[in-house]
């Protein structure tokens, strides 16, 4: 009788496990839909370096601190690369007038809105990146004016090609080092600003069924500033070593497509 309780219970802990082994794997089953963690900091997971043929399949989109990949020489065509878009400034602030911008498309250098662009080169995967241009007044606004207008970009970018893998990256840290006399506030209140979006943006992806990066992790030192190694000495735009820290992160870590 012992002996088959003992069995009995066996079975049950083997079913047990089982089925939370199952529900850890549906976890990360995002990309394209499924079921979204609710309670975990990060969409996209861990994984073997996916080498850079991974980073080849990325259209990047973002701020001056993505727009810099480009004069930083950091992808596979280095100053000639055609995977970084931007306007004729370089950067892009996201508001209210997303649906508008601009982009200057690489290969012709005509000026093309980024859902005809987007339509022209059917990206693989499109890599967006905001939250630092403008963040005092974003945080001001609130989250559904942030959210809303990161939805219009995403919704352009769905429309002209349904099939382009979107994952939002969290917008980077500043260095302790950083002149805020262009701020009302200081350093660690901008960097707690930051914070702030970048949870938004991470609702965002899980509203959306869409992948998430964390970058910000490996950028920051152990008072949570950007690392002074990662930056060009202005506190927030990146340094070469900055930039293949983020590369290096991207390609290890996926959705497990």
């Amino acid at each position: 009788m012992k002996n088959k309780y003992l069995k009995l219970s066996y079975i049950s802990l083997t079913l047990i496990t089982s089925l939370l082994l199952v529900s850890c794997a549906k976890s990360v089953t995002v990309q394209g839909g499924g079921e979204q963690p609710k309670d975990t900091g990060d969409i996209l997971v861990e994984c073997e370096d996916l080498g850079d043929e991974y980073i080849d399949s990325f259209i990047f989109l973002g701020e001056s601190t993505t727009y810099h990949m480009k004069s930083r020489g950091v992808l596979r065509d280095g100053t000639q690369t055609t995977q970084v878009w931007g306007p004729k400034n370089g950067t892009v602030n996201l508001d209210t007038d997303i649906s508008s911008l601009k982009i200057v498309y690489p290969e012709t250098g005509e000026e093309l809105s980024v859902g005809e662009a987007v339509s022209r080169k059917k990206p693989k995967r499109m890599l967006l990146t905001f939250g630092l241009n403008g963040a005092v007044t974003k945080v001001k606004k609130g989250e559904k004016y942030f959210k809303t207008c990161y939805l219009t970009l995403i919704n352009t970018i769905r429309s002209a090609c349904p099939e382009t893998a979107i994952i939002i990256q969290s917008c980077f840290p500043i260095g302790e080092n950083m002149d805020m006399s262009a701020y009302t506030v200081d350093v660690k209140t901008l960097n707690g600003y930051i914070d702030t979006v970048n949870i938004w943006a991470k609702e965002l992806a899980y509203e959306q069924g869409l992948g998430y990066l964390n970058t910000q992790e490996v950028l920051r030192d152990d008072k949570g500033f950007l690392k002074t190694e990662y930056q060009v000495g202005d506190g927030y735009h990146l340094s070469v070593e900055g930039y293949e820290a983020i590369l290096k992160y991207i390609r290890t870590h996926t959705t497990g497509e």
